[in-house]
């Protein structure tokens, strides 16, 4: 999965990075398949100023849609952490919607093409009934 990563009005070090990186791929790893693109951008509201001011924006690209997400917290890491848990939810929701939305439409299978209809496959044992009374060898 291919994180964008975005800094504004905040310097991290290298390892600050890998970890933010690495706290995104662990709450959205599951989803990889589904995800075509993944941007955060996290900035300091505050500057020098300190206070609750750290916000971490999570942009998920998903092919059903995308879901967008702004926490902020006092630490960065923090901030990225609580993103990147509320993406998870919001992405198992929007991917269970889809899924739930597929199975409801009726003549929509898992390609895009109609799916064939079982219940009829079976021709039913009234409709393959064959009337022999009139066969019977021994009645005469």
């Amino acid at each position: 999965m291919k994180i964008a990563l975005l800094l504004k009005d905040l310097q991290v070090t290298a390892s600050d990075r890998q970890r933010i990186q690495d706290r995104i791929r662990v709450a959205l790893t599951r989803f990889t398949p589904l995800i075509r693109g993944l941007t955060v951008t996290i900035s300091d509201e505050n500057g020098l100023r300190g206070g609750v001011d750290k916000k971490c924006r999570l942009v998920v690209r998903l092919h059903a849609g995308t879901v967008v997400v702004n926490e902020q917290a006092d630490a960065v890491l923090e901030a990225v952490t609580l993103a990147a848990e509320r993406a998870a939810r919001s992405v198992a929701r929007v991917h269970h919607r889809t899924v739930d939305a597929r199975q409801a439409a009726p003549g929509v299978g898992r390609a895009g093409r109609g799916s064939l209809d079982h219940s009829r496959a079976v021709p039913t044992a009234k409709e393959h009934s064959l009337d022999l009374s009139r066969c019977n060898p021994l009645r005469d």
